[in-house]
């Protein structure tokens, strides 16, 4: 069982894990996308018991931050109400709710828990807690999906990239029709710039879901991530989306170095897992 320091220790223990709302890939779909992913060699029995245990994906969310929600109430309401049902995307959102608009919404730590295939809002919120409000931009999907690289030689260690002045972790969006798996294992590949057979995708870990304006819409973007493993010695930093630098961290220093707060989450949930030898 590996163990930390008390500083990583006081960062994971930030982290929300909800296991309920799945993500249901087990099944035919799964097994083609396992059958063709880089590192498999078209052996799907080798990999698939290892990613049907962990087939319900959580999904991670900080504690001291907002997590985002698309939610649907009447435009003219002065808060929202206690109650309010929740979705992780605007295509459950719209199942759900097929009439009136979307509303992205920041949900402060706590303030939401599971209720079936949605969530439902612990506390009523101010109308400032609605992101795509002034002007309004109708929310949409932008599934993505990415990669943990890690080794372990006694001390577990995590492949950061440094792109736009933050470090990190390889991850992009979804071609139409691409699978998760597939998605990551080339988004990582392309990002490190290594070859896509020295890639093993290892399990999953989870997925994060964050939002931002996106045109003339509301991106919500929910990320599936996936634990990997690389025989790549050397990496060759992806220059055409702006990733200068790629550096093996140990696990508690990434902690300290990503700021992003899905990403604190991510590597929180990964440090528990390693907690309880897991990895």
């Amino acid at each position: 069982m590996q163990h930390f320091g008390d500083p990583g220790r006081e960062i994971r223990d930030e982290a929300s894990v909800h296991p309920r709302m799945v993500d249901r890939t087990v099944g035919d779909e799964l097994i083609a996308a396992l059958s063709v992913m880089p590192g498999s060699g078209g052996n799907v029995s080798l990999l698939i018991g290892t990613m049907c245990m962990e087939a319900r994906s959580p999904l991670l969310m900080p504690r001291r931050a907002a997590q985002v929600f698309v939610a649907c109430f009447a435009e003219e309401v002065s808060e929202i109400p206690e109650g309010t049902l929740l979705w992780e995307t605007p295509e459950q959102a719209a199942a759900g709710c097929p009439e009136g608009p979307l509303w992205v919404v920041e949900v402060p730590p706590g303030g939401a828990v599971p209720d079936g295939e949605s969530w439902r809002l612990q506390q009523a919120l101010p109308v400032s807690a609605v992101r795509n409000r002034s002007p309004y931009r109708p929310p949409i999907t932008v599934p993505a999906a990415g990669g943990v690289v890690v080794r372990d030689d006694g001390t577990p260690e995590v492949l950061l990239i440094h792109r736009r002045g933050h470090w990190d972790l390889p991850k992009g969006k979804c071609d139409p029709g691409e699978s998760p798996e597939a998605c990551a294992c080339r988004e990582v590949s392309e990002e490190l710039g290594i070859p896509p057979e020295t890639l093993q995708l290892r399990k999953p870990l989870g997925r994060t879901v964050h939002a931002y304006p996106l045109d003339g819409h509301y991106a919500v973007k929910p990320t599936r991530w996936f634990l990997m493993a690389t025989t790549a010695m050397t990496f060759v930093p992806q220059a055409a989306e702006d990733i200068r630098e790629v550096r093996w961290f140990p696990l508690e220093e990434a902690l300290r170095r990503v700021r992003y707060p899905t990403l604190q989450a991510l590597l929180q949930h990964l440090a528990a897992l390693a907690d309880s030898g897991l990895l």
